[in-house]
C-alpha cells in the first residue's frame, strides 16, 4: 500500500481539533490542492468561501447543531457557482447579441446546477487528502444544503451561487485515537457493466453489522433498521425541513428565466 492509498484508507472524520491555528503556508496548501482537483471543461464551476469571522462561525454552528465548527481553526463553505460565467456572459454582451438573434438568453438550469456541485465537491474532497497529507483532519457538513437560504444572507451570496458542502479543518489532537468506521462490503456496492439490485438476502448481508450495533435500540423502539433509518432519514422533521429547503432554494435553477420567448 502506498502513501497515498494508507491516507484515503487512514482518514477519519474529525471534530476536535488541536488548540492552534493552521500555518498559513498549510491553508495555501489545502486551498491550491482544491483548486487542482477535475473540473468541467475546466470552467471551475465552484467558489470556495473561507469562513474566519469569529461570529459568523458561531452562527454556523448554532444554525448546524455542531459545536465543533465554531472550534475549526479552518471553516471552508463550497459552492456551486454559475455566478461567475453569468457574470462573464453579461459583460461580454451575450444578452443583447441573444436578443438580435432572436435567439433565448438562457440562465443556469439544473444541469448547470449538477455540474457545479460536482464541481465543488470534487474540490472539497482533493483539499480534505491535501489536509490529511498535512496531518491536519476534516469533517464534511452537509446541513448547509438546507440552510442555504441563511447563508445567503449571511455571506451575501449572489443568485447563482449555491452552498453544497462545509468542511472543519484542523491538526488531529495529540491524544486522538484513531479508528475507521467500517464501510458496506465492496461486493454490495460495485457493479459491472449493469446495475444489479440486490435480494433481500443481500441487502440484510450488508446490514447486519449495523443491525448489530443498534441490535438494543431497535429492540426498545419496536422497529427493523429500515423502518428506524427510513424515519429518521428520509421521513423525520430534520428530513422534510432539509426536503423544503433544498427545494425553495433549487427552484430559480429548474427552468431557464430570462429573455425566453413565449
Amino acid at each position: 500500500m502506498n502513501e497515498t492509498i494508507h491516507l484515503i484508507h487512514d482518514r477519519m472524520s474529525l471534530r476536535r481539533y488541536r488548540n492552534r491555528p493552521l500555518r498559513e503556508e498549510h491553508v495555501d496548501a489545502i486551498l491550491e490542492g482544491a483548486m487542482r482537483a477535475p473540473t468541467a471543461g475546466n470552467m471551475m464551476l465552484y467558489t470556495i468561501l473561507q469562513v474566519e469571522d469569529a461570529k459568523k462561525k458561531a452562527a454556523l454552528a448554532d444554525a448546524c447543531g455542531h459545536a465543533f465548527i465554531g472550534d475549526a481553526p479552518l471553516v471552508l463553505l463550497f459552492l456551486a457557482d454559475m455566478q461567475r460565467w453569468q457574470d462573464v456572459y453579461e459583460a461580454a454582451g451575450v444578452p443583447e447579441a441573444c436578443e438580435r438573434s432572436g435567439r433565448p438568453f438562457r440562465t443556469p438550469d439544473m444541469g448547470k446546477l449538477l455540474l457545479g456541485c460536482c464541481d465543488a465537491l470534487l474540490a472539497a474532497h482533493t483539499s480534505v487528502l491535501a489536509a490529511e497529507s498535512l496531518g491536519i483532519g476534516s469533517c464534511y457538513v452537509g446541513d448547509v444544503i438546507g440552510l442555504s437560504g441563511q447563508h445567503r444572507s449571511l455571506f451575501d451570496l449572489p443568485p447563482w451561487a449555491f452552498p453544497i458542502t462545509m468542511v472543519c479543518y484542523g491538526y488531529y489532537p495529540e491524544d486522538l485515537q484513531r479508528s475507521r468506521t467500517p464501510r458496506f462490503a465492496r461486493r454490495f456496492i460495485c457493479c459491472q457493466d449493469r446495475y444489479k439490485r440486490l435480494s433481500e438476502a443481500e441487502l440484510a448481508e450488508m446490514l447486519s453489522d449495523v443491525q448489530a450495533k443498534f441490535a438494543d435500540v431497535l429492540r426498545k423502539r419496536g422497529m427493523n433498521l429500515g423502518e428506524m433509518t427510513y424515519s429518521h432519514f428520509s421521513a423525520g422533521p430534520a428530513a422534510r425541513a432539509l426536503a423544503a429547503a433544498a427545494a425553495r432554494q433549487i427552484e430559480p435553477w429548474g427552468t431557464p428565466q430570462r429573455h425566453e420567448p413565449d
